[in-house]
């Protein structure tokens, strides 16, 4: 795992001095991502600079030195991933082309021999593995910018109208801002989107005139020019689909066995390292059953690494130990105060680079900090959720459309504002008095917010929408967000084939923007911060494929999602041990800016400095703080997008 950056300079109009300069400032922004060695490379001529920071896996000696030149001398790459096949890549090199002449052992060194006897576009469908790199092709005289399929490696490219000639990349937004060149202006319509979500939107970027290399895709650029040419090697959607079509044939047991040993196979090749190796281990079945078959596969304990935190609602740790126990692996589990996470707050602008409003963001990085200590290397649990159907939320959406879709629209509309005008104190009141005629549940917090989301979705007009409204964090985030002309971004839920259930809709909907956007960037940023790398085996594209050839009932079945991986663990690990309501990485930001982080918070929310800055309506933040500082409303995921924008500008 390492980290890249690097520009074209079209015009020529640096020296050499200069740019190696401003290379090695971009390279030392990121150089958490790879604090090992550093190491630059240019074509002065075709105005190319490529920069590298190495955090080393495979191959600690310097024949795993970046930037890295090909056998032929055609090709230079600065990479930052992982290629998991590259083993039997080398020997599908021999058996074809005679490749056999190896300076060292590392999977960079693979994947330029690849690109050479294959091609980019076919190399690139060869790989199994977590990419991100820049290759120069001295022949073609193009610069390529690369991603994996599911996007765990970030890239991130503004190309040169915005920056006077010249194209600027880098894994991170840190090292374009090191760019003398690069004009940090806020994308207002990224910014409401952001605040609407939690996380910059697929592609996009905070930063007008940036974007970020779409997950399957990869860019030409021209030195003299800098036209872009966009090229799909992989499709998530369109392989979903594919899958789908070609559905698995066998039972569920037959459906069970063949996963596992994918699942065998594909976390055997992830484990490959020349250093220490662990694994996440929250004590739910993803990160769970990707453990189990570590252990399974390794003959001595392998480490693995939990968080517990002091507050008992949003602990645990306790489950995890319990499955740790039962795997026989050798467990870290370090209790982290909230103090110790709130310590954590004012570090995240900086680690994410741009906003990122995740609060499960902050014990993402305290699990990383504790196995850093330990291991270099780390897997994960990820994207299991969004591929085998175990989001709630898929099934309750379902249930409310299913529900309304049959009562007129315009019978919906009057219930919802009728019930949306009361204020959320009556609701309150009318739910406690509801309790005294019938069974209504008792343990429900603040019943009126429920209540009022509740009935905003009564006037969906599609299960789509209905969706869309219910992973919404603002109502109207346009309302808040100020001299913005442009709309949200087109729900792609709408153009989804029609062969796939709503359940699925939304599954292929989070696949392409919520796990790459939010979920991968949470656990990426948060590792890197400390140089860990992690892997994430259930997004292997083979795992991913076969998953969707599953019929929808081998991972959904009697109200439970993921069915066939609870299968697969029950093997390893006792059932009942399993049989609770999932937690998730919960996390009480909402206390604590009432509390210990209130300065903190009222800093960068006042009304003042709002205002001067231009880009959120004053009245509407200071009304949301003041509700939720009452006591009467629980704002806080709202609020927390709000400040880590505002964290993040004033860092940035």
């Amino acid at each position: 795992m390492c980290g890249i950056a690097g520009f074209i300079d079209a015009r020529k109009s640096l020296s050499l001095e200069e740019s190696h300069n401003i290379l090695r400032n971009m390279s030392q922004a990121i150089s958490h991502r790879g604090p090992d060695s550093s190491g630059i490379w240019s074509d002065f001529q075709s105005g190319i600079f490529l920069g590298h920071q190495r955090l080393a896996i495979l191959d600690l000696s310097s024949a795993g030195h970046q930037p890295m030149e090909s056998k032929s001398k055609r090709f230079q790459i600065t990479f930052n991933g992982e290629i998991y096949n590259h083993l039997q890549l080398r020997d599908m090199l021999l058996s074809e082309h005679k490749v056999n002449n190896w300076k060292g052992t590392s999977d960079t060194e693979t994947l330029l021999a690849t690109i050479e006897c294959y091609g980019l576009d076919e190399a690139l469908k060869k790989l199994e593995g977590m990419f991100a790199f820049a290759l120069w092709d001295s022949l073609q005289k193009k610069l390529f910018l690369c991603r994996d399929r599911f996007g765990e490696k970030p890239l991130y490219f503004s190309p040169g109208s915005a920056n006077n000639g010249f194209c600027i990349f880098g894994s991170e937004l840190s090292a374009l801002k090191n760019h003398p060149k690069f004009n940090p202006i806020v994308n207002k319509n990224v910014l409401k989107n952001y605040i609407n979500l939690g996380y910059v939107p697929q592609g996009q970027c905070i930063i007008a005139g940036v974007s970020k290399v779409l997950p399957g895709r990869y860019i030409a650029i021209d030195p003299t020019n800098l036209d872009i040419t966009q090229y799909v090697y992989w499709d998530s959607a369109k392989e979903a689909l594919l899958a789908k079509k070609n559905q698995f044939k066998g039972s569920f047991i037959d459906a069970s066995d063949e996963l596992e040993a994918l699942l065998i196979k594909k976390i055997s090749n992830q484990m490959i390292a020349d250093v220490p190796l662990g694994a996440f281990l929250s004590g739910g079945i993803d990160s769970s059953l990707v453990t189990a078959i570590m252990q399974s596969q390794s003959m001595q304990p392998i480490q693995t690494f939990t968080i517990g935190f002091q507050e008992a609602d949003w602990d645990e740790s306790y489950h995890a130990q319990r499955v740790a126990n039962i795997l026989g692996t050798n467990h870290t589990e370090s209790k982290v105060t909230s103090q110790d996470a709130i310590n954590i707050i004012p570090h995240l602008s900086r680690i994410y680079s741009e906003p990122f409003a995740d609060a499960s963001q902050i014990p993402t990085q305290a699990v990383s900090q504790i196995a850093k200590k330990n291991v270099v290397v780390a897997l994960t649990g990820d994207a299991g959720d969004e591929i085998f159907c175990g989001y709630d939320r898929y099934q309750v959406t379902q249930k409310i459309w299913r529900l309304i879709s049959f009562v007129p629209k315009s019978l919906r509309r009057s219930i919802s504002s009728a019930i949306l005008n009361k204020s959320t104190d009556d609701l309150n009141k009318y739910y406690q008095a509801l309790q005294k005629f019938t069974p209504a549940p008792s343990n429900i917090q603040r019943p009126g917010d429920k209540i009022k989301k509740g009935m905003s979705f009564l006037s969906a007009d599609s299960f789509s929408e209905l969706y869309s409204q219910n992973i919404s964090l603002w109502k109207n985030p346009g309302d808040i967000v100020l001299g913005d002309n442009g709309g949200t971004s087109p729900n792609i839920m709408n153009t989804m084939d029609e062969t796939l259930n709503n359940a699925e809709k939304a599954m292929l909907f989070d696949t392409l923007s919520y796990l790459t956007e939010d979920i991968l960037t949470k656990v990426d940023r948060a590792a890197m911060s400390v140089s860990l790398e992690t892997r994430v085996p259930f997004l292997d594209h083979e795992i991913y494929q076969f998953a969707w050839s599953l019929p929808y009932e081998m991972k959904f079945h009697k109200g439970e999602g993921k069915r066939v991986l609870k299968n697969i663990l029950y093997k390893y690990a006792d059932q009942e041990i399993f049989e609770r309501p999932k937690m998730g990485f919960g996390v009480p930001v909402g206390e604590w800016i009432k509390g210990p982080l209130r300065d903190w918070a009222e800093e960068l929310l006042c009304p003042k400095l709002i205002a001067e800055q231009g880009n959120f309506c004053p009245k509407i933040i200071q009304q949301t703080w003041d509700e939720h500082l009452s006591g009467n409303r629980n704002w806080q995921n709202q609020l927390w997008t709000i400040l880590m924008f505002q964290a993040w500008k004033k860092d940035f």
